[in-house]
């Protein structure tokens, strides 16, 4: 009987703890924060996907250089072309795409050509 009584005399103070946590957390999920987005930011980059339209001429400034993917990059993006791929004397041929940049490469890794296809 001893412990019946004990129970009930800490159960106001149990109740007043949960009370006081539950105000608390409810305090702190509708406090005001200030918004990430703010009219004074400036817009987000737009940006622009590449047009498709092969122009191998655009790439002059590669031939003789070493191939690398840094090189493979920027001439693909000054031609327009979609995607670029290296290729050997020795590769079998591709079927033709008019958004790819095709760049013949030396076996030794010089770039000697480039065509779209």
């Amino acid at each position: 009987m001893n412990t019946f009584r004990s129970a009930f005399k800490t159960a106001p103070v149990c109740d007043a703890s949960m009370m006081l946590l539950a105000c608390l957390v409810m305090v702190g999920c509708q406090s005001e924060r200030p918004r990430p987005m703010s009219p004074n930011l400036p817009p987000p980059p737009e940006f622009v996907a590449a047009p498709g339209v092969c122009m191998s001429s655009r790439i002059h400034f590669a031939l003789r250089q070493r191939i690398s993917l840094p090189l493979l990059e920027e001439m693909r993006m000054r031609a327009g072309a979609y995607m670029a791929r290296a290729v050997l004397p020795d590769d079998p041929p591709l079927p033709f795409r008019a958004d790819r940049l095709l760049v013949d490469v030396e076996p030794n890794g010089r770039v000697v050509a480039a065509r779209c296809g």
